[in-house]
């Protein structure tokens, strides 16, 4: 029994590099830079696009990912821990999202925060303002996203095998 749990599609800064010789993946700690703030903010909205676009309008795609740009940049140093950002000769290609049993889950939206999630992007988000925790001793991958001309390169399993050592160096059992 597996005590990672995912999700589909749904405090270091050091690079943590991720190679073999058929694949050049470099897969690193998120920081607060900019670049790295709007390409997560990017991926993970265009990952979501349809259901923003069948709850709003085309038309607010870009807000939204204005505004989750600049959520993520605003977060405490934990954050950027818990996420991590799959390059592929050299750009930044794919992203992975963890959460360990000390870190709360929101249920609210970025967007909820901000303006309340109807006022955006007319999502209702359920349990507004209840968190949620992780189970203790599991490891919960909240997101992970691979552009998609970029899929089938193995960045997948690369970004999988960095939640497996995240989990086990946070003595999580994976099996």
């Amino acid at each position: 029994m597996t005590n990672v749990i995912t999700r589909a599609p749904t405090n270091s800064n050091s690079n943590v590099v991720t190679t073999n010789n058929e694949v050049p993946v470099n897969i690193r700690t998120m920081t607060r830079s900019g670049n790295d703030c709007k390409f997560v903010a990017d991926l993970k909205v265009e990952a979501k696009r349809a259901e923003y676009i069948h709850a709003t309008s085309a038309g607010s795609i870009n807000t939204i990912k204005r505004i989750t740009e600049r959520n993520h940049q605003e977060q405490d140093d934990w954050f950027y821990a818990r996420n991590f950002i799959a390059e592929y000769n050299g750009n930044p290609v794919g992203i992975l999202t963890l959460s360990f049993p000390e870190d709360p889950i929101l249920v609210k939206s970025d967007y909820e925060m901000e303006f309340g999630c109807t006022d955006l992007c007319g999502l209702s988000c359920l349990n507004s303002g209840l968190d949620e925790t992780v189970e203790e001793g599991t490891l919960y991958i909240n997101y992970i996203y691979v552009i998609e001309k970029y899929r089938n390169k193995g960045i997948e399993e690369h970004l999988l095998q960095m939640a497996e050592k995240e989990a086990l160096k946070n003595d999580i059992s994976v099996s």
